[in-house]
């Protein structure tokens, strides 16, 4: 397998608010986004002065953007809510259902998806099985105002276990009660942060039920929408006796941990001090990427190779969505933002930096010059098996590229970058996504966290 042409990427990410600074009267289009998630990971990321030079192009008017990154989901909402300024924000599902009930952001306008625009490059190229799944969703209960008409897909992925397939027995990170397991006693780790763990201690709660749960779908007696429906139900569990269950589960765990991180686990996997890192798919890739020796000039001392799992029983299927905010200056120029973002040859810039996977899957008409750009550039490039390679297996993309798309990868694959990156359909049949702590539940969860990270 190839390496990623990525460059090394800052391993802390910073926990203040970064901006670029206005120096003209230019219009402005303030940006908000995380740290290192575009192709030069800041404001003086080059694929954003592209975007200025392309939008004058393409409409004869000047725009300049003003990039800045927030260190997490619960960061940004705080900025919203203080009255910082923003024209286009990037949260996660969670977050992007709690902005859109709280009316910080707006519906994206019909002309977005409007097909017959030519570089309206979202809507003509997102992958079907984000299309879907986003129109699937709603930001509330009843089957009313989808993720799709207040957010444009830009990466997703799942969360899962990174681990040192020589010190790590492989039937342990199936299960989510590997946190307890004193064979890795501090060498461990989970986030930093509420809402990813609590998924964790609601795993960790009801396994032996998920596992039945899953058992009767796989033999049929579930359909798959009833099966997403119950785990998504069940992982977003908020009463007062289950949050009391998954605090003793969360204070059960803490002794056995490595600590708590947000983006240190990274470097602690690459140096070997962590053998289990608890990590979004995304950053699994950087790591397996890193510790194997990708980066010639910082190589590592010890390269190592690494392997990615999602447990058995159910695991956090993750988005990170582009929307509009409520007071949104400059629609035109925030949307032709996404869009340019969305191009093929812009898609597979991104991915290459920062390891992440892109809502976009590119063109189905063999007509369109994008056509097969991402999956030959990106996918085939980086995991397709060479001719001669007696492992190889075959990988099913069809789910996310379109029919017929099938990849000849190395076996090893089937647990490494690929199966992290694109997870296999059956995979994600047990994978569902967070929902946001409202009203007297988020004040349980705030005083749990404080109790649980305070010992």
């Amino acid at each position: 397998m190839k390496m990623k042409k990525y460059i090394a990427l800052g391993i802390t990410l910073s926990f203040i608010l970064s901006c670029g600074v206005a120096c003209e009267r230019t219009p402005v289009l303030k940006v908000a986004n995380w740290a290192e998630y575009i192709d030069g990971g800041d404001a003086n990321s080059p694929m954003i002065a592209e975007f200025e030079d392309w939008y004058f192009k393409q409409t004869g008017k000047k725009i300049r953007v003003e990039y800045c990154t927030a260190p997490d989901n619960e960061s940004l909402y705080s900025m919203l809510k203080m009255g910082d300024s923003f024209d286009l924000v990037c949260p996660s599902e969670y977050m992007i259902m709690k902005l859109a009930k709280e009316g910080y952001i707006q519906k994206l306008p019909a002309s977005f998806f409007d097909e017959s625009v030519e570089t309206n490059y979202y809507i003509q190229y997102v992958s079907p099985y984000i299309d879907s799944t986003f129109s699937t969703n709603y930001i509330d209960g009843e089957k009313t105002d989808s993720w799709k008409e207040y957010s444009a897909g830009y990466m997703w992925g799942t969360t899962g276990f990174v681990y040192n397939p020589e010190l790590v027995d492989e039937n342990d990170v199936k299960s989510w009660d590997i946190f307890t397991n004193k064979k890795y006693a501090h060498k461990i780790t989970a986030k930093n942060n509420i809402r990813d763990t609590y998924f964790v201690g609601l795993a960790m709660l009801y396994e032996d039920e998920l596992l039945q749960l899953k058992a009767e779908y796989e033999k049929g007696n579930i359909p798959l929408a009833v099966y997403q429906a119950q785990l998504t139900e069940i992982m977003n569990d908020t009463k007062e006796s289950t949050m009391n269950a998954v605090k003793k589960k969360l204070m059960s765990i803490t002794d056995n941990l490595y600590g708590f991180e947000t983006d240190e686990g990274k470097n602690d996997t690459i140096a070997g001090k962590i053998t289990v890192n608890y990590q979004w798919s995304g950053d699994g890739v950087y790591v397996m990427d890193y510790a194997e020796g990708a980066d010639e000039e910082n190589p590592v001392a010890n390269p190592i190779t690494l392997n990615y799992a999602i447990p058995e029983s159910v695991s956090n299927l993750w988005f990170d969505g582009w929307t509009l905010t409520k007071d949104c200056s400059d629609v035109e120029a925030a949307t032709m933002f996404i869009n340019f973002l969305s191009r093929p040859d812009n898609v597979v810039r991104n991915m290459e930096f920062i390891g992440y996977t892109s809502c976009i899957a590119g063109p189905k008409s063999e007509a369109d010059e994008y056509y097969n750009y991402i999956y030959e550039n990106y996918v085939e490039e980086y995991y397709s098996a060479e001719e001669d390679d007696e492992t190889a297996v075959d990988y099913d993309l069809s789910y996310f590229f379109g029919e017929g798309y099938v990849l000849s990868t190395p076996a090893e694959q089937l647990k490494r970058q690929l199966f992290a990156q694109y997870p296999t359909m059956e995979t994600l049949a047990h994978c569902v996504a967070m929902r946001p702590f409202e009203g007297a539940a988020n004040t349980r969860a705030n005083m749990m966290w404080s109790d649980i990270t305070f010992l």
